[in-house]
């Protein structure tokens, strides 16, 4: 299976059973991976041209077995992870194989996890309330009930040493807890392949043998754990089964830890007495040594001579179970539970696979529905904008006292008919007001949201538009209330008409406009970092504040800039402001000079070129804008998720 057989990982099964020990197992509970003549090239850019990352290496890592991939500094650790785990599939070939059967990428992601090297958590719920959650997208409810389940959660939490920090913020945790935190996370739906990258990264070095042993036993209870280390002690280095290392994309080692010195040895390469061996062939792949590096993949056949394997104390039984559910064993500390198995149903195999297993793939991606998702994720939503002050209750704050500010400032001028001017810039300040105050916030914490959806969603917790859908039905409220606060204050102090339709168009306005600028912030946080949206994204909003209306009508400029000005929302929320106060037949201002030119607010809506009432067909365009902004967000989404792949 090469170049683009690989990228759609083909239809074809997993590989004929094993026999699996006491308690007895399904087929395919437990993964034995295996990679031959794997490549790696990056496509070509702009500028530049492709690189070759990995050549053609061979790999075999088994189920029971802890493997750790080492090797130096962009030696291609991380692209081999990435590949071995699905995240990367475009410019690779070779062969990918799950039990000695070509990889189903939608059946191996079901079963599989990624836990990247940062810790990309929710730092506002607590430890119970993020392991709740996980459990309600990961655990279906055609499996367990809703009290397993519960159960469940609560023997992994004791046996990771969660349990006393349940109540605790996952921004308080220490380093070490919420490594152990994201393994829990992820054992609640017990997969049986488990990826780390780089799990030791940041931790001090009693944290470090917590976190391998904690792998180790993992891996003992029947998974395939494979992780990337950097430069291990060589303490932690004993601690893992199987190492497999990389130096400029080939393989120079594979085999148990105990081996590699005997593997050197045999090849000139002499590891100094009190030497960390892991250091010594990280200086022999760097060329510290000499040009050794093709002589060591020779040797090891770049990945394919397995001399020097450790013999693997896994033991499989020969027994299968006929039911579709293994029966869950509970954890007790410091034993995980071993890997067991839900209704997988089969996988149709592809003509010419290599497999004799049939099976039909089953039809859902997702453990739990659409419904139940969108459920879940709206109200962690919520719970989340609720805690956080800055973006929530400051943002209410913020509004109702600008509101006040503002209504002092133009206090009871909106019945004056010398104020007309002052008033209709008023109504625009206050559309500017908060047009600004949406799209810097969406502009702003979305992207910290990002990192956090990007784990979540690799690792088949939710659709992406369940979880998009959820974040715009809780945005959108938060943002209105917001709009109604400033409305309510301004609108009264600065003496407006009293009348109730008229205030509930105003707010209405504002509001709509609100929320399309927030879509424009969103945009704008999908695609680019915090720092580039703060640079970029004031220039990208300022051409609807220029051709809005307020500093130029459109009847003044050049024609060819006329459909700019039908492409500005701000546009409308202006027509939108100005109807709701002067339009429906209001009676005439008052006058306390000789002569008022614009005391019927008729005249002054013409000489805005604003002369007949169309809003209600201005909401509906601002509405529409609306939808097609966040249609545009989540394509950009989208993409930016699943750009590497």
């Amino acid at each position: 299976m090469t170049g683009d057989a690989l990228a759609e990982e083909s239809k074809a099964a997993d590989a004929a059973p094993k026999k699996t020990s006491t308690p007895p197992r399904r087929r395919g509970d437990v993964v034995n991976l295996t990679f031959e003549d794997l490549s790696y090239v990056t496509s070509r850019r702009l500028g530049r041209g492709s690189k070759c990352i990995l050549q053609k290496i061979s790999g075999d890592f088994r189920a029971g077995e802890l493997t750790a991939i080492m090797g130096p500094s962009g030696a291609g650790k991380s692209t081999l992870m990435n590949i071995l785990a699905g995240f990367t599939t475009h410019g690779v070939t070779g062969c990918l194989l799950d039990n000695g059967a070509p990889r189903v990428r939608r059946v191996f992601w079901r079963h599989s996890c990624y836990i990247t090297q940062d810790d990309q958590l929710q730092p506002l719920l607590s430890v119970a309330e993020a392991m709740r959650i996980a459990s309600e997208l990961k655990l279906s409810r055609r499996e367990l009930s809703r009290q397993q389940a519960a159960a469940r959660v609560e023997d992994i939490m004791t046996s990771l040493g969660l349990s006393e920090k349940r109540h605790t913020k996952i921004k308080n945790l220490s380093g070490g807890q919420r490594k152990r935190l994201c393994i829990a996370l992820e054992l609640v739906n017990n997969p049986q392949v488990m990826f780390f990258d780089e799990p030791t990264t940041g931790l001090d070095s009693s944290s470090c043998i917590q976190c391998v042993s904690l792998l180790k036993e993992l891996a003992r209870a029947g998974r395939t754990v494979v992780c990337s280390v950097h430069q291990p002690s060589a303490t932690l280095l004993q601690m893992f089964d199987h190492l497999y290392v990389l130096a400029e994309g080939s393989c120079v080692y594979q085999g148990g830890t105990k081996g590699m010195v005997s593997f050197l040895s045999g090849l000139g390469l002499e590891c100094p007495p009190y030497h960390n061996p892991a250091d010594f062939i990280l200086e022999i792949a760097t060329g510290d040594y000499g040009p050794h590096k093709d002589k060591l993949t020779n040797a090891i056949e770049n990945g394919k001579c397995n001399d020097w394997r450790r013999r693997a104390a896994f033991d499989y039984s020969n027994s299968i179970v006929s039911s579709d559910i293994v029966p869950y064993t509970p954890l007790r500390a410091p034993q995980l539970p071993p890997v067991y198995q839900l209704s997988l149903g089969t996988d149709q195999q592809e003509p010419g696979s290599r497999t004799s297993s049939h099976r039909k793939e089953p039809s859902w991606d997702y453990p739990t529905s659409f419904c139940l998702q969108f459920y879940v994720l709206l109200k962690r939503t919520f719970l989340l904008l609720y805690r956080d002050k800055s973006l929530t209750q400051m943002r209410l704050v913020m509004h109702v006292i600008v509101g006040i500010i503002i209504g002092m400032l133009y206090f009871r001028i909106g019945n004056d008919a010398n104020e007309y001017f002052n008033n209709f810039g008023f109504l625009f300040f206050s559309l500017m007001f908060l047009m600004f105050t949406a799209f810097s916030a969406m502009l702003l914490a979305f992207p910290l949201e990002i990192p956090i959806l990007r784990r979540e969603y690799f690792n088949r917790w939710y659709s992406l538009h369940s979880y998009y859908i959820a974040i715009t039905f809780a945005d959108v409220p938060v943002q209105t209330v917001c709009s109604v606060g400033y409305c309510v204050a301004v609108y009264f102090l600065t003496a407006q008409p009293v009348e109730f339709f008229r205030l509930f168009l105003f707010t209405l306005s504002c509001s709509v406009v609100a929320v399309v600028a927030q879509s424009i912030g969103l945009i704008i946080g999908v695609s680019l970092s915090i720092q580039n949206g703060t640079i970029f994204g004031p220039l990208t909003i300022m051409p609807f504040f220029v051709f809005s209306g307020f500093l130029v009508r459109m009847r003044d400029s050049p024609v060819y800039f006329h459909w700019l000005f039908h492409t500005s929302f701000l546009k409308y929320g202006v027509e939108c402001c100005a109807w709701a106060v002067y339009g429906y037949n209001r009676s005439q201002l008052e006058c306390r000079e000789v002569y008022c030119h614009y005391k019927t607010p008729e005249q002054f809506l013409k000489f805005l070129d604003m002369p007949l009432e169309y809003y209600w067909f201005n909401i509906g365009i601002l509405v529409v804008m609306f939808f097609i902004l966040r249609l545009i967000s989540f394509l950009i989404l989208l993409f930016r998720l699943n750009r590497n792949r």
